[in-house]
Formats: structure tokens, sequence, C-alpha cells
């Protein structure tokens, strides 16, 4: 998440790829206060609907989650990147594109493991982790129903940042820069 700033290497990208445009953004050191107390708007561990998962095969993976759980291997669903960005996807503020491979296991409590293989290296929340992290956790997510803004509104008020926010006809998600001081990013949904 928090890249050193390098030089131009002549593309519209530094020597990292990243895009010199979301270089403030992606750069945000999180400030938070000491003790900012219960928030307003808490989340719901009931509500917990998701744990994201970025893999470098999805296939591999899909397979050996599916032989680990004994369940069967789930569909994989490929969104290709497109030629032009969705004016409802939005990344650090900014229309965005990107590809990628999604496969969804559901489990029986009601959340589902979800496993992401990126398909591209345009500027995403998911090549932003890759960088920093590697493959792993990006994010958990979490169902508040109408509260919605209100969630994602007091989570900016504490500090955190919105790193994606993709508006669709029957929903929303939202996800919320929090891996410096939780250990992963939070999504905020809607509903599942």
């Amino acid at each position: 998440m928090h890249f050193k700033r390098s030089t131009d290497n002549g593309n519209g990208r530094d020597s990292k790829g990243l895009n010199p445009d979301l270089w403030e953004a992606q750069n945000h050191k999180l400030e938070l206060k000491a003790d900012r107390g219960v928030m307003a708007n808490p989340l719901e561990l009931k509500k917990f609907i998701q744990i994201a998962i970025i893999v470098e095969d999805i296939e591999v993976a899909a397979r050996e989650w599916a032989q680990i759980l004994n369940v069967p291997v789930p569909e994989i669903r490929v969104q290709q990147t497109v030629d032009t960005t969705d004016p409802n996807l939005m990344y650090y503020g900014k229309n965005y594109k990107y590809g990628l491979k999604l496969a969804s296991i559901m489990a029986p409590q009601g959340f589902i493991i979800e496993l992401h293989q990126i398909l591209d290296d345009n500027p995403s929340t998911y090549n932003e982790f890759i960088k920093e992290h590697g493959y792993g956790v990006h994010h958990l997510g979490f169902a508040v129903g109408d509260r919605r803004d209100a969630v994602v509104n007091e989570l900016i008020d504490r500090g955190y940042q919105k790193r994606v926010e993709h508006i669709y006809p029957s929903g929303s998600w939202t996800i919320i820069d929090s891996e410096q001081s939780l250990g992963v990013n939070l999504n905020i949904k809607p509903a599942m």
C-alpha cells in the first residue's frame, strides 16, 4: 500500500508500475488517534459475509480449497479487462478497469471464501496489494444493510481511506484501506 515514489520510466508509470496519478492516494499514511471510542455504526460479526484471497493461480487454488474442505470445485468466472473504464468503479476516486478470475466457495454459516486472480497489471486494489504483500487475504466483507453510507463515512472520519467503490444496479461494494491498522482491508456491502 505505501509505495516509495520512483521516477517515471516513460510509459506513464514509475519503475514499480505505479500510475503517478494514484501516488498521493496510495501513499496515504493512516493517522489514527490513540482512542477514538466505539463506532456509532459498528461492524457486526454476525454480518461477516466474505473473506477474499488473492491467489497466483486460481485453478490450482480452487481445486486445492475444494479438496481441503471436501466441497465441489467452485465455478471460475472471468471478468476480462474492457477497453473503457466503468464510470461506476472508482479506485482512489478515479475511474479504472481491471480483469480478474473469481471463484466463490459458500460456507454453510453464510459467508463465502472468494478467490481472486488478477489478469492484468492495470492499477487496482489487487495489484496494489500484490506489490506490497504478495498473495494472501485482501479483505473481509461485512453486510451492513442500509447503514452502508453511515459506516463508510464513519470509517473515513476515523482516518481510513476509501480505496475502491463500485456501485451497480443491485448494490455496491466499498473497499476501505485498513491494512495498516487492521492487517486487512474491509469490504462494506449493503448485502451479500
